[in-house]
């Protein structure tokens, strides 16, 4: 038997930059508590194979100012991001595109879309909130793991459903099988995505993805 959910309120679209809550002060406070953080993506989306890794690693040459880069790979074509940001006023003021200087006004616009991938709570589709539903999903409890030299309690999520339909801020499929990790890393208020597995549909493509965090390392 299937079920369904209709969630009506969208209170954020990241990915648009129409978002009501700016991102960016918590990004800044990521590289600031972690010097470098890895993920990586695999899987298969409509029959294709997926196989991404994205990471980022900083520098800082004066107190409060920090060099960021993110080499993203997806399917073996590497594109690199690097910013310059100040934290001493949450202010990302310069970017670079494979080593072309890009225009600062859109710098901070980029360095959010960019940093959205590495585990904060607006990673996975703004959709948390339906995903970690006690009607449709159970907490299978929380134990600590190790991400690099990083460990700290991880809570689990699955869905009760093999076939649950969804309906949510522009995406709509059904869920063969679902896992979520979330976890909040020593050092900062950010609540991290640190496993997802999706298998089903979304937007009428078959999808079997795995988005995971490999390692972080803290600010010494």
């Amino acid at each position: 038997m299937t079920t369904s959910t209709q969630i009506s309120t969208c209170t954020s679209t990241f990915t648009t930059g129409t978002s009501t809550v700016d991102y960016t002060p918590q990004y800044i406070e990521l590289i600031q508590q972690f010097s470098s953080m890895n993920y990586t993506l695999t899987g298969t989306e409509n029959g294709q194979g997926v196989s991404t890794s994205v990471s980022y690693t900083t520098t800082s040459p004066q107190p409060g100012i920090y060099n960021v880069t993110v080499p993203l790979v997806f399917s073996g074509t590497k594109v690199s991001y690097s910013f310059l940001v100040d934290s001493n006023n949450n202010t990302v003021l310069a970017y670079a595109l494979a080593g072309m200087k890009m225009p600062s006004s859109s710098a901070k616009q980029s360095f959010d879309g960019v940093m959205s991938v590495f585990g904060t709570y607006y990673t996975y589709s703004n959709n948390l909130g339906f995903y970690e539903s006690s009607q449709y999903f159970t907490n299978e409890g929380t134990t600590t793991k190790t991400f690099g030299t990083v460990s700290f309690p991880v809570t689990t999520y699955v869905a009760k459903s093999s076939n649950e339909a969804f309906s949510y801020c522009g995406f709509s499929g059904s869920i063969t099988s679902y896992t979520l990790e979330v976890g909040t890393p020593p050092g900062t208020s950010l609540p991290f995505v640190v496993y997802v597995n999706f298998a089903g549909t979304e937007n009428g493509y078959s999808v079997n993805v795995t988005l995971q965090l490999i390692s972080m390392t803290i600010r010494g």
